[in-house]
């Protein structure tokens, strides 16, 4: 329906697990072993409201697609909303795909009993004003390897927003690429907005691509290997869902005109999905983000800008804020060029910014605790006083 496999007949016992295909390991078969009961593995291809749609092996060894939902004890297990499975990760079921042979004959939902240690997990601040919402953690997709960072040439590109990209693409603990589409609007420009790039994202690699045209795809192999897992992210109308269905060699997904006075896109797509490509990697595709609010803390922060992290090891105190102290080093290498001034401003806007989100969670985390013990403890009266009541 989706991704994996429409059909896929098993003619003979498998030489490999079919499932390493979708990126099945002995990190998640271990994973799953400890949870010592008689569970399947699947992958969620989408999550919905109130339900996934899942690929799993049927009693024929094949991989399928079919439809799961949680159970109360997954319900019970995710306190957050991100404890709640995303597209991307493993889970284990029990019912369907053990009971028939295959998907489409079965009755009735698979139940997911419980989300698999996340190998990384790709986040930012859920939307909204942090000065007067709730601050939670939105998780896009999970057990990637590759985050594709998609830019168009034009008014798409935004150095600024791509740092942020690139600084919670390392926080996922994933390897961050920086995909410059629609190359041709660019011209003969488009090696400068290339060098742009790799000057203020220095920990990703970064390529230029006219998806339509396939110019450029064949860079993105190495990352595109068979079992990996790769995530498309930017904004609407950077050219994700264009691109996917280039790599994809089909219409994957539907694409739509950007308006001609702006550039800008309008969705697309609506959902996040995971798709198969010929290579025999998995690539999920997301809605275009309108923000990128960061998740993080200042030590990952750190990690996308190593020019600053490298200086900060020579500053006279260990504790040194880089701003206005004596013999500090961050600041001699900003006055000598080897740092630049927008890079140099860029960290300590998103600096602050990470501070006051942590500050703010933090306090939020604390109070959900203490409400939760403190339900937990009238409920235990309510037993007690019930036993006692009874005379039990």
């Amino acid at each position: 329906m989706y991704i994996v496999y429409e059909t896929n007949q098993n003619t003979g016992k498998p030489d490999r697990n079919p499932l390493a295909d979708l990126g099945w390991d002995d990190f998640f078969a271990a994973s799953l072993a400890a949870l010592g009961k008689s569970l399947s593995a699947a992958r969620v291809v989408e999550a919905r409201r109130g339900s996934f749609v899942i690929a799993a092996l049927d009693a024929e060894g094949s991989i399928s697609e079919m439809e799961g939902k949680g159970s109360g004890t997954l319900s019970a297990a995710c306190r957050f909303q991100a404890d709640w499975p995303v597209t991307g990760d493993w889970v284990a079921i029990r019912g369907r795909s053990a009971e028939s042979k295959s998907a489409a004959d079965s009755q009735g939902p698979a139940i997911v009993e419980a989300v698999l240690p996340r190998r990384s997990a790709f986040s930012r601040k859920s939307p909204g004003d942090p000065g007067y919402d709730r601050i939670n953690e939105q998780i896009l997709a999970a057990n990637i390897d590759t985050s594709l960072i998609v830019a168009a040439a034009g008014n798409d590109f935004n150095l600024r927003r791509m740092e942020r990209f690139v600084a919670l693409a390392l926080k996922a603990g994933t390897t961050p690429v920086v995909v410059i589409t629609k190359a041709d609007l660019a011209g003969d420009a488009i090696q400068q907005l290339v060098n742009q790039a790799c000057g203020l994202c220095p920990p990703s690699q970064v390529l230029a691509v006219c998806a339509p045209d396939n110019k450029g795809l064949d860079a993105l192999s190495p990352f595109l290997a068979r079992g990996s897992t790769a995530v498309l992210l930017g904004s609407s109308g950077s050219g994700k869902s264009t691109l996917l269905n280039a790599l994809a060699g089909r219409q994957a997904t539907k694409t739509g005109s950007v308006r001609s006075f702006d550039q800008r896109g309008r969705h697309t797509t609506t959902s996040r999905t995971l798709f198969s490509l010929p290579s025999g990697a998995m690539i999920i595709d997301t809605p275009g983000l309108r923000e990128v609010q960061l998740w993080l803390d200042e030590d990952s922060l750190d990690s996308a800008f190593p020019e600053i992290e490298a200086a900060a090891g020579s500053c006279r105190f260990r504790d040194c804020t880089h701003t206005n102290e004596p013999g500090c080093s961050v600041r001699a290498a900003l006055a000598d060029g080897t740092i630049s001034a927008d890079r140099y401003e860029s960290w300590l806007g998103l600096g602050r910014e990470s501070r006051f989100i942590e500050a703010r969670s933090g306090g939020q985390a604390r109070c959900a605790e203490k409400s939760r013990w403190k339900t937990i403890s009238k409920l235990a009266k309510a037993y007690k006083k019930a036993a006692w009541d009874t005379g039990d």
